[in-house]
């Protein structure tokens, strides 16, 4: 499975509307709040509320714990045996 597949699967257990997904894939990509607007045609308030929105779904703190949940797994080593 690649990471789009697993990060749409994960996103989907959250319950995430289709502009929370879209939002969090922005977010992932390390858009600013301003831009996610400006990318969604939206207001910058209503890409922060939808931002937090994300986060409380997934029942992270933020941007940077959003980026961890689905790099972690990219980040551990290997096992060789």
């Amino acid at each position: 499975m690649g990471l789009g597949q697993a990060i749409d699967e994960q996103f989907d257990r959250w319950h995430l509307s289709p502009a929370e997904k879209e939002v969090g894939l922005l977010l992932l990509k390390g858009l600013s709040h301003k831009e996610v607007a400006e990318a969604r045609a939206v207001t910058e308030a209503t890409a922060r509320q939808q931002a937090r929105a994300v986060y409380k779904k997934a029942g992270l703190s933020g941007r940077h714990d959003l980026a961890a949940f689905f790099l972690e797994d990219l980040m551990l080593p290997t096992s060789t045996t």
